[in-house]
């Protein structure tokens, strides 16, 4: 019985950071409503790359991630919504022009 050749199995290395730069991970939960998800997510790549005609990579590499809750369990989709309501409470009566 010949031997199986072995593949190598190896990760592509990892890009160094250059000096003076962190590596950050920004999550952002947002409800949208799906015909505007596009618009939204080219505003975002508008804000992370605003020169889209420079040459070869972004002076600030970055890569973004869109991903619908509903492949989430019930519990992830809920703190994901709780996030929100958090860094946005919901409006104050008065602000609303209603006076109690």
């Amino acid at each position: 019985m010949a031997g199986r050749k072995r593949v190598p199995r190896g990760r592509p290395p990892l890009q160094a950071v250059p000096p003076g730069h962190r590596l950050y991970r920004i999550r952002i939960n947002v409800l949208v409503n799906p015909a505007d998800l596009d618009a939204l997510t080219g505003r975002l790549v508008d804000a992370l790359c605003p020169d889209a005609a420079h040459e070869g990579d972004c002076p600030d590499p970055w890569s973004m991630i869109t991903t619908d809750a509903a492949g989430y369990d019930r519990r992830t989709r809920r703190r994901m919504l709780a996030e929100i309501r958090t860094t946005n409470p919901p409006p104050e009566p008065y602000s609303l022009g209603v006076r109690e």
